[in-house]
């Protein structure tokens, strides 16, 4: 397992359901976008905190660093991402 160093988390994307409407046409560009929540897997010594391992977060767009890891409990490789705390937008709750 990754530990990250510093003010920086291993995340996961969580795709999250695309918006369909008849009425709209959403270009394909918008759905080539990554998704914008992830799940937390390890932290590093954050500044500001408030952030737990499991939490789903959200994310500005295009950020991280990108890193394969095996997580626990995972025989196979994840593709994850290393990010700054200064990434993170929000933590979600009660969602």
């Amino acid at each position: 397992m990754i530990r990250p160093m510093g003010a920086r988390l291993l995340v996961k994307r969580i795709e999250q359901a695309k918006p369909e409407s008849s009425l709209i046409v959403i270009p394909d560009t918008v759905q080539d976008k990554p998704s914008i929540f992830a799940i937390v897997f390890a932290i590093g010594k954050l500044v500001q905190g408030g952030i737990s391992v499991g939490d789903i977060i959200i994310l500005k767009d295009f950020v991280g660093a990108p890193a394969v890891v095996t997580l626990p409990g995972d025989e196979a490789q994840t593709e994850c991402l290393i990010v700054n705390e200064d990434d993170v937008l929000a933590v979600t709750e009660g969602v």
